[in-house]
């Protein structure tokens, strides 16, 4: 309970002394920009403003994360001034306008800096998506080698060598069990038909060379350039290894998952009144 004008005076100045302590720790261990997420009081502004450290609010705790990689720093949560370890480095912090658009961008050029932004620019926002498609796409597909290199010959080529040796396999099983392996096999025939089908092909006539083709070797696939039949690994036409057997697999699993679910619901009886007997019975409720 406040008593007197003084006591009114007082009652946030050791709030605001503690805070300028913390800001001027913060200038004397030569922090020159801070970048934190939630609310920034006016008190905080202007505590930043004396000290001319530059203050960026970001919402985002996933760009605040990559910020923090970005410029090799360590996220704190204590009010506390930062080590040397946790503080980052970057040679530049500044607002730039790219495409009518004002963004904070912080640059580093040092070689171990492994993080990069790529700015697209395009006339319509189809022509944007698809190219940030194509980029993380390609990003994606790096990852993907520095994981695991190898290689397959691409183009459907791998798909159609698989549906011609499933199938094959299916017509030495024994029973009604060479239809389920033959479908099965006939499903990789997806990936050859939608390259032929974007391609403004046949895809009945391409097909149709690939099975032929793919008896001499596992190589032959679409080239949609020319719309050939071809050696593709001549062609350097490749897909990655591990994309192609986890996409495999996922399908299979995909499948399986469903069946597992037909099996239960066909499996089951179903519920509610016997019909039968509700047919015997009279309107009036007797039984005899």
């Amino acid at each position: 309970m406040l008593t007197n004008a003084e006591e009114l005076l007082n009652y946030t100045k050791g709030e605001e002394d503690m805070f300028e302590n913390f800001v001027k720790g913060l200038a004397e261990a030569g922090v020159q920009v801070v970048v934190g997420s939630g609310s920034m009081s006016e008190l905080a502004q202007h505590y930043f403003e004396k000290y001319h450290i530059m203050a960026i609010k970001i919402m985002s705790k996933w760009e605040l994360k990559r910020i923090a990689r970005a410029v090799g720093a360590t996220p704190i949560v204590k009010l506390e001034t930062p080590s040397a370890d946790d503080m980052g480095y970057a040679d530049e912090v500044c607002f730039r306008e790219i495409s009518s658009r004002w963004c904070t961008v912080f640059r580093r050029d040092q070689d171990e800096n492994k993080m990069a932004t790529i700015v697209l620019r395009g006339s319509t926002i189809a022509m944007l998506d698809d190219t940030e498609r194509a980029v993380n796409n390609a990003v994606n597909t790096v990852k993907s080698l520095i994981k695991d290199n190898r290689m397959l010959a691409g183009a459907g080529a791998t798909e159609i060598y698989l549906a011609s040796e499933i199938q094959k396999f299916a017509k030495q099983q024994p029973g009604l069990d060479q239809y389920a392996v033959e479908k099965f096999g006939a499903a990789f025939e997806i990936i050859p038909r939608t390259l032929s089908e974007n391609a403004g092909l046949k895809a009945e006539t391409i097909l149709a060379k690939m099975y032929a083709e793919t008896g001499k070797s596992f190589k032959f696939g679409i080239d949609c350039n020319d719309g050939e039949v071809k050696d593709v690994v001549a062609a350097h036409i490749l897909d990655s290894l591990e994309s192609k057997t986890w996409a495999v697999k996922l399908a299979s699993d995909v499948v399986l998952t469903i069946l597992r679910v037909d099996q239960i619901i066909m499996a089951k009886p179903a519920g509610g009144p016997n019909m039968a007997n509700q047919a015997a019975r009279r309107p009036d409720g007797y039984d005899g």
